[in-house]
């Protein structure tokens, strides 16, 4: 019998219910105001803090998965907006911590120093990192970051600065010149051949990366298919900075 290989993945928002809806504004980053196919107007939750500004054009399809819970101020969530050529892009920041948790228990991802055991959302000196890998020689810091930015086969992150994200980077190399290990992997929310650092929307994060490897940081890029049923692990891919102003 020819043995089945399940795929790695995770679903759209954490799974529930879908519907399909028109998206109108976003009054701020966090809510988008969306019609839903019965013509009422009601508000969705948006986890991605990017501006989105070729994403979430007035008029698109989007993906709304309920998330009902008393504490949350609408019941959906805007997980995925149609691209023009029909493909989606996703929504969900959250996705690809999602996914590479389920990578990391199947022991997936190549390049990684020896672990035995996985700790999610560990503080490690002043700042919070996804994932601490145990049972090596030493604990390994491990990072996620989200690229849904996608052009010509290239997953690009940010889209707008994150002083954050630049300060994760740095104390990733603070964290691996003393001698700890320390991985970035940035995810593609989309199927690419390379994942890039934009260093025109935010020179100083592409200088901490560039940094952060030339202190032993390991920085690894993931290609994954995501479609509406969620984001599914295909392979590694190589990252780097991309540069189309700066020489």
């Amino acid at each position: 019998m020819e043995k089945v290989i399940v795929p790695i993945g995770v679903p759209l928002a954490g799974g529930g219910q879908q519907c399909l809806a028109t998206f109108i504004e976003r009054p701020n980053r966090f809510v988008a105001v969306v019609q839903l196919p019965d013509g009422t107007l009601t508000k969705a939750h948006i986890a991605d803090r990017g501006r989105l500004v070729e994403t979430l054009v007035p008029g698109v399809t989007v993906c709304l998965v309920s998330r009902s819970g008393e504490k949350r101020a609408t019941q959906w969530q805007a997980a995925a907006a149609q691209r023009a050529d029909g493909s989606w892009a996703s929504l969900d920041t959250l996705l690809p911590n999602r996914l590479m948790k389920q990578i990391l228990l199947q022991y997936a991802l190549p390049g990684l120093p020896l672990y035995t055991s996985i700790r999610s959302e560990v503080s490690v000196g002043a700042s919070r990192f996804d994932f601490v890998l145990d049972g090596g020689a030493h604990p390994v810091i491990l990072e996620v970051k989200s690229a849904g930015r996608l052009i010509a086969g290239t997953a690009l992150v940010p889209d707008a600065p994150s002083s954050r994200s630049a300060r994760h980077v740095g104390e990733l190399a603070a964290h691996a010149a003393t001698g700890q290990q320390a991985v970035l992997v940035i995810v593609a929310q989309g199927s690419v051949g390379r994942v890039a650092i934009d260093a025109d929307i935010d020179p100083t994060l592409a200088q901490a990366v560039v940094a952060a490897r030339a202190a032993g940081v390991i920085a690894i890029g993931v290609s994954a298919q995501f479609d509406r049923n969620g984001l599914y692990f295909e392979y590694t891919v190589p990252c780097e900075i991309h540069r189309s102003m700066i020489p």
